[in-house]
């Protein structure tokens, strides 16, 4: 039988638990021996539901038992990670790798394109290393002494996951890593390559992941495009507050329109080296040098900012919308549909000539929708989509800028790859609470600030919902 342990913590997916007892019952059916292996005693910041009784008072419910019994039923062991002293030293490899996932989690968590230098950072960055190394001792101990067949690891990007990894791989045992779907509605992923690798995930396709063709390839992509496109119940959580899809599929006039489309955040620094291959300084400085060129086509130019410019914080939201009021100021024709309006950016890219993004989804969207796309940075499927790729000043010319027939097969390709590697959940937040924590009411957000942690965590949450409050009521100049 095969020995499978699956790596688990509260708050390492958006839907942990439902994720989590998908993949676990999932595997236990198909015949494997799974133990879950609880990290959560080398958490630092915790998340997860706030104290039940506290719950109760403000009018909610939270099953606080639900979650192990649910696994008992289905005949999965949950254990808790026993603590190890320094068993193995850490090779130099491994401590490089450690490094970088650090770094990507302090980005991740401060939501900024740099690590502070602050005594909030300094003292954050010492906890997690702590906790990171821990994880990495403890692991080896344990596999070292019961190696299982298959570790499944959430995401393996963050410094506790990348920890699990590395112990994993350096005693040679199978490597699978689990996240929320990307593709699908009520989903899991599960494959062999870390979501965000944009390298061995396209990899994977030019290497001959077996993918369905021709019109199966077609619906396929259609059908992922209509899940995003829908304003309730899709994949896209951004697209509730938008209008409603109009039913005009081509432009509104003659003019030829040129759609932009920033990223809200450059969060993909906290990804790794493989997503820095651009020499742009800003977004906005691409997207200047290739206005120019259409005015001198003749081509409107529109900028759609990204919702979620909406949910940074104040000091990065200012930043952001005082380059795009200076882009403006330099094209005075440009119309600009800001990240708390309804716009809805699929019935841009319907009716755009030109499709122009930072790295958004939003690109591979279009590219399966048949536009010309050009993107400005990395993206997940540059390799395999049928797009043009601008990663400096020099990249920019008027032949650059000039429109071609591109084929929507590439981007077809990726978003199949996406779907083949999803699987659905067998619960939902439901099963853990009498609200949905990825849209918590108010109380219930100022509940979370009863879990213990810090108190400067605690400052920063309170500080980031009054600086949505505040990104949310932003009027532009002139309105």
């Amino acid at each position: 039988m095969t020995t499978v342990s699956i790596i688990h913590y509260t708050g390492a997916t958006e839907r942990t638990q439902s994720v989590l007892v998908s993949l676990a019952t999932d595997a236990s059916r198909a015949g494997a021996d799974v133990t879950v292996i609880d990290i959560g005693r080398t958490t630092f910041i915790h998340q997860g539901f706030p104290p039940t009784k506290l719950v109760k008072t403000l009018g909610h419910t939270v099953f606080d038992q639900a979650f192990s019994l649910i696994l008992q039923q289905s005949g999965v062991r949950l254990v808790g990670l026993t603590f190890s002293e320094r068993a193995v030293k850490i090779t130099q490899r491994d401590r490089k790798a450690l490094d970088q996932a650090l770094e990507s989690e302090l980005l991740t968590y401060f939501r900024l394109d740099h690590i502070p230098d602050s005594r909030e950072a300094q003292g954050l960055e010492s906890a997690l290393r702590k906790a990171m190394c821990d994880t990495y001792d403890s692991l080896f101990a344990l596999w070292s002494k019961t190696p299982p067949d298959r570790v499944i690891i959430p995401n393996g990007r963050t410094s506790r996951q990348k920890a699990a990894r590395l112990v994993a791989e350096r005693l040679g045992l199978e490597v699978l890593l689990y996240e929320n779907g990307r593709a699908t509605p009520r989903s899991y992923y599960l494959g062999k390559t870390q979501p965000h690798d944009r390298i061995a995930s396209q990899e994977e396709i030019l290497g001959g992941f077996p993918l369905p063709k021709g019109r199966t390839l077609k619906e396929k992509a259609e059908t992922w495009l209509a899940d995003r496109m829908a304003i309730s119940g899709g994949t896209n959580d951004f697209s509730r507050g938008w209008e409603s899809p109009s039913l005009e599929g081509s432009p509104t006039s003659d003019t030829p329109t040129a759609v932009f489309f920033p990223s809200s955040f450059d969060e993909f620094r906290a990804f790794g080296p493989m997503w820095s291959i651009d020499n742009w300084g800003s977004q906005f400085e691409a997207f200047d040098l290739m206005m120019n060129i259409l005015e001198d086509k003749g081509v409107g130019l529109v900028l759609r900012l990204h919702p979620n410019l909406g949910s940074k914080s104040r000091k990065y939201f200012l930043r952001e919308t005082q380059e795009v009021l200076a882009l403006q100021a330099k094209h005075p024709g440009l119309t600009i549909h800001w990240h708390n309006q309804p716009a809805n950016s699929y019935d841009l890219i319907r009716k755009a000539t030109y499709v122009i993004v930072e790295r958004s989804t939003i690109g591979l969207e279009a590219s399966v929708m048949g536009k010309p796309v050009w993107v400005t940075q990395a993206t997940q499927w540059d390799m395999i989509a049928d797009i043009r790729q601008v990663l400096k000043p020099a990249d920019i010319t008027p032949t650059t800028m000039d429109l071609w027939k591109p084929s929507p097969v590439g981007a077809q390709k990726f978003v199949s790859y996406w779907m083949a590697q999803e699987h659905p959940l067998h619960r939902d937040w439901q099963s853990w609470a009498s609200w949905n924590p990825e849209h918590p009411p108010m109380r219930m957000k100022l509940a979370q600030l009863a879990i213990r942690n810090s108190l400067l965590h605690k400052f920063r949450l309170l500080r980031l919902e009054v600086a949505k409050w505040q990104n949310h009521r932003f009027v532009p100049p002139g309105r």
